[in-house]
């Protein structure tokens, strides 16, 4: 573990511990959690593509609108975003373990614009930014092996939910929306862990295919320090804010 990572896992942790004894007002906690659904599902849709603002995803989700101007496309995908949201919470609070089954339906949910490729693995090779991930042939076995590897002891859980993204992402299992399914897994898991989900903001898109690109080795030698810094640093940012509430 590098000296900055430790440094930031050892205050995640320090703050892990004020949170678990601050008593927070039951609606300064409900004004949170929703603030944080709209703008994960924006900055998560954003980080793709899709065109709406905050405001607007705000008015799609809320009042069930259609906001002139912008694709049938964009709107589902936010939609799609707040069912998969919803459902991986069906999942955190139930303790289901999370398989492929559970994955591939939040895909099917996710891409509810894309009924084709919704919860289905590709079945053909693809190129990511110079990239290619694994062969399709090799999917089931890759996600199988994934979803049954177990976290090293030695780790702190935000290094292996990094490394789980990381591996997961590499993989690279759907035709579309690998990366919004694998930032829910994330917020899913570091809430198994006891810490807050995280909001990759679309301002740090490219540091995040950085870190994404830092493990391709397509800079050098396959590295996961960076992901698991910036993993840190938001879950760090994130329980700054619950304890300011």
């Amino acid at each position: 573990m590098s000296e900055e990572l430790e440094i930031l896992i050892r205050k995640a942790d320090k703050l892990k511990a004020e949170l678990a004894s601050k008593t927070i007002a039951p609606d300064a906690l409900d004004a949170y959690q929703e603030r944080f659904l709209y703008e994960n599902i924006y900055n998560s849709a954003a980080i793709e593509g899709n065109s709406l603002t905050l405001d607007e995803v705000k008015e799609i989700l809320s009042n069930n609108v259609v906001i002139p101007g912008k694709s049938l496309s964009d709107h589902l995908g936010v939609v799609g975003l707040r069912d998969a949201s919803l459902q991986a919470r069906k999942y955190l609070d139930a303790g289901t373990r999370i398989t492929e089954h559970e994955i591939r339906k939040l895909h099917y949910m996710a891409l509810i614009d894309q009924q084709a490729l919704s919860g289905e693995y590709r079945s053909y090779n693809v190129m990511i930014r110079g990239h290619r991930p694994t062969s399709y042939e090799k999917i089931p076995y890759k996600m199988l092996q994934l979803v049954e590897s177990k976290p090293s002891e030695d780790k702190h859980p935000i290094e292996s939910i990094a490394f789980f993204h990381l591996r997961l992402e590499k993989i690279h299992p759907f035709g579309d929306g690998n990366g919004r399914v694998g930032r829910l897994l994330i917020n899913l898991m570091l809430e198994e862990a006891g810490f807050p989900g995280v909001i990759f903001n679309a301002d740090i898109k490219q540091r995040y295919y950085e870190a994404l690109e830092d493990y391709d080795g397509l800079r050098g030698n396959p590295r996961v320090t960076s992901m698991q810094i910036l993993l840190a640093e938001l879950v760090v940012a994130e329980l700054e804010t619950l304890l300011a509430l």
